[in-house]
């Protein structure tokens, strides 16, 4: 009988078979993800893997509540920066891309792919803490004066903004000298423009 492992034993054994799953995923499609393949990627036999995980959709799952769970802590770290409204919403942007960069297959997966268990409470609990996330920058501009605006219909078209420049970026489709920050730069800066009070702009780079 394999050995128990330690809690953090267990967690950092959870955190490479969801590792391996989002990768199998994006690269080589949903029929890639078994729990024989898994357990292969992780140096496992395959009946400890089912102990941790009953099938292939709960990993799934747990990929993207893990996931959007550190994609909102690092947008609230961003956001609890100091600075003014502008700068600390420029903080949550480069967090947005940081995160997409060094996680390219769990943002794939978290963004790019049909959900499955939905209902699950962990994943609408990690699914609605990012939903906040969207608006809280756009609350302090508002709140600052700096725009008037529904925060979360801003906070959604700033994210789409984002989340295609990001996108771009990783297909390697960007014009020649932008990457995601510059792009979505130029692009919010006219969505900050329309929606500033008075309808003067301001600069946001």
């Amino acid at each position: 009988m394999p050995r128990a492992l330690s809690e953090q034993e267990t967690e950092a054994f959870r955190e490479r078979l969801c590792e391996a799953a989002a990768r199998l995923y994006v690269e080589e499609g949903p029929a890639a993800v078994t729990m024989r393949r898994l357990a292969a990627e992780v140096g496992s036999g395959t009946m400890t893997a089912y102990r941790y995980f009953a099938n292939k959709e709960e990993i799934i799952t747990a990929v993207r509540t893990r996931g959007l769970h550190r994609f909102s802590e690092a947008l609230e770290r961003a956001l609890d920066s100091p600075g003014d409204g502008r700068q600390r919403s420029r903080a949550v942007r480069d967090a947005y891309i940081a995160f997409a960069r060094r996680n390219t297959a769990t943002y794939r997966l978290m963004f790019e792919y049909p959900e499955t268990n939905r209902t699950d409470p962990a994943y609408r609990q990690a699914y609605e803490r990012m939903w906040r996330t969207i608006a809280a920058h756009v609350e302090v501009l508002v709140a600052e004066g700096t725009v008037d605006a529904d925060p979360a219909i801003l906070g959604h078209q700033i994210w789409a903004a984002l989340h295609g420049a990001v996108m771009l970026e990783i297909a390697g489709l960007l014009p020649e000298g932008y990457d995601a920050a510059s792009l979505h730069t130029r692009t919010v800066g006219t969505l900050f423009e329309a929606a500033r009070p008075g309808g003067q702009g301001w600069g946001w780079g």
